[in-house]
């Protein structure tokens, strides 16, 4: 597997999404690549920190204005 393939799979491998196969593929390439390691143990740690925003509900009345 290639870089660019492997941080392409990085969210259907987070949520276990991938065959067997191919995550195992990405998880040899992971051991072996420190750079692509590096990247996707930053994409964790940023959906952690995605995962505790809280949500906000937009006013009533709000509106999206469209351009023509």
């Amino acid at each position: 597997m290639k870089c660019q393939e492997v941080r392409s799979l990085f969210s259907e491998y987070y949520d276990q999404e991938l065959n067997r196969e191919i995550k195992g593929s990405l998880k040899k390439h992971l051991a072996l690549c420190q750079e692509c390691s590096a990247e996707y143990e930053s994409f964790k740690k940023a959906l952690k920190v995605l995962t505790k925003l809280k949500t906000v509900e937009p006013k009533r009345d709000y509106s999206i204005k469209r351009q023509s």
